[in-house]
């Protein structure tokens, strides 16, 4: 805050101006067990995955771009719902303050930060921090595209860092059934690297590369069955909180009380490498991006090669009627290091350090935030367990997947902007609880937004979505969003 504060010699008539404000009312209705996924989905977590439910939402944000003009800059938002059919009737879907001197920016509070090498419109999701659940409360500092020196432009770094709380514990209590694990009052920790090579003033081409990396630690754990501990028995556990466990989430070390005679790192920990090659061209661009999930160190050393990925291009076209932007991806998750685990024995010292078991924890809930996946939607959220017999179940039931994905947008003209999602997946389960076949499920979208010219700030978006296959069901579903955009 007193970074924020620092602020000041911007005056105070400027920080409430630039107030971008928004009024929403959205209602999606389908006819199966869940909505259509690509009208729930990659929205921030303000999408229900139920038949039926609707939210009336307020916005109000201002950018740090209104002080582009100098050194310090400030930012704030509130963000706030009401929903029906969702998990919570009151949301607070954004509430933060931030502020940043020439690269340096912290935020604090929950805010929705963007993807990093994708079309967050047509991409089917990320791996690791996607933007499928929503934003979770943080202490973020961004460091902002800097040339190493010597290099004249070349080479260029960005970091992050943050550390934040998951407001969801009292969701899992009382979400879980009798006797399923849960955790409560956990703490959130994220960082990351990226390196970015190449100058657009020379040539047209920019490689990036990235290492992400987050983990859930602290808190408290109920219910969890104990199995290194040779015991079966459902245990609760209350985690280390001190100065110690945030060092330890940082450096990936400690041990949790589970791990028995072969300690792992404290807490749950996971992300991905990220790679992108952008072409920037003057009438049209591209690019292709690849990401690398990982959740234990056999996968982020490569011990056992790279078969799990998600490869992807967007080519971004020269202004027509037609087609704006192409975007097609292919997710593999069926791998996850190979199908044996075994801790080193006195008898059998050999370790293979298989079954990874994507978004899965034994003591916290997985990679989810009020039942949604944090990472990629196609990795089936435990929201969806009604499906597989476990509906009170904070478990991912199904994490080994094969998918092909096509997103097209087009805007026709000023007032029009259309979308169209098609998603064609097989599904294995886990390894741990594989489905009896492989099953296919299939998700479409079309989307049209119409902004006219004698409605200044008003839009209206219609939705039409359908999922056909045996995983999660059939359904066919619309969604109808209203918004009035102003500013102050």
């Amino acid at each position: 805050m007193l970074f924020l504060l620092s602020a000041l010699p911007i005056s105070a008539q400027s920080r409430l101006e630039g107030i971008d404000m928004a009024i929403e009312a959205s209602a999606t209705a389908s006819s199966g067990d869940y909505a259509p996924l690509w009208l729930s989905a990659n929205r921030y977590g303000l999408g229900s995955v139920r038949p039926y439910s609707n939210y009336e939402r307020v916005r109000a944000e201002r950018s740090l771009q209104q002080d582009s003009a100098g050194s310090w800059r400030l930012g704030y938002g509130l963000d706030v719902a009401v929903a029906f059919g969702h998990e919570r009737t009151g949301i607070v879907e954004q509430a933060y303050a931030e502020g940043s001197w020439k690269i340096l920016k912290l935020t604090l509070g929950a805010k929705q930060q963007p993807l990093e090498t994708q079309n967050p419109e047509l991409c089917s999701g990320a791996l690791s921090m996607g933007i499928n659940a929503r934003p979770i409360p943080q202490a973020r500092l961004d460091i902002d595209w800097f040339t190493i020196p010597g290099t004249k432009g070349w080479w260029q770094w960005k970091l992050n860092g943050s550390y934040g709380y998951m407001t969801d514990g009292s969701w899992q209590e009382s979400w879980s059934g009798n006797g399923c694990k849960y955790a409560k009052n956990t703490l959130y920790h994220e960082k990351a690297v990226y390196w970015k090579f190449g100058r657009t003033d020379i040539l047209p081409f920019t490689y990036e590369i990235g290492l992400r990396m987050a983990s859930e630690f602290g808190g408290s754990s109920y219910n969890v069955q104990t199995e290194r501990a040779n015991d079966n028995q459902l245990t609760n556990y209350n985690h280390p909180t001190g100065p110690r466990a945030f060092i330890d989430a940082l450096f990936c070390r400690g041990s949790d009380a589970t791990d028995g005679s072969n300690p792992n790192v404290a807490g749950n920990h996971l992300g991905s490498y990220i790679m992108q090659l952008k072409y920037h061209g003057e009438s049209w661009q591209a690019r292709a991006y690849w990401e690398r999930f990982f959740e234990d160190h056999s996968m982020l050393t490569v011990q056992y090669g790279i078969r799990d990925m998600l490869l992807g291009t967007e080519v971004t076209l020269p202004k027509n009627p037609y087609v704006s932007s192409v975007v097609a991806e292919y997710l593999s998750t069926t791998d996850q290091s190979g199908a044996v685990y075994h801790d080193g024995t006195k008898s059998l010292p050999d370790a293979m350090a298989g079954r990874d078991e994507y978004y899965n924890h034994t003591l916290y809930a997985g990679w989810q935030y009020y039942g949604q996946g944090i990472g990629h939607p196609l990795l089936t959220a435990p929201i969806y367990n009604k499906s597989f017999g476990r509906p009170n179940l904070l478990y991912f039931s199904n994490n080994r997947v094969k998918a092909l994905h096509l997103g097209l947008s087009g805007d026709p003209c000023t007032e029009w902007h259309w979308r169209l999602l098609a998603t064609f997946s097989h599904n294995w389960g886990t390894y741990y609880n594989p489905l009896d076949d492989i099953l296919s499920q299939n998700y479409f979208m079309g989307e049209a937004t119409y902004r006219p010219r004698w409605a200044d700030g008003w839009q209206a978006t219609v939705g039409l979505g359908l999922d056909q296959g045996s995983l999660i069901g059939n359904s066919v579903g619309a969604q109808v969003t209203l918004r009035k955009l102003l500013r102050i």
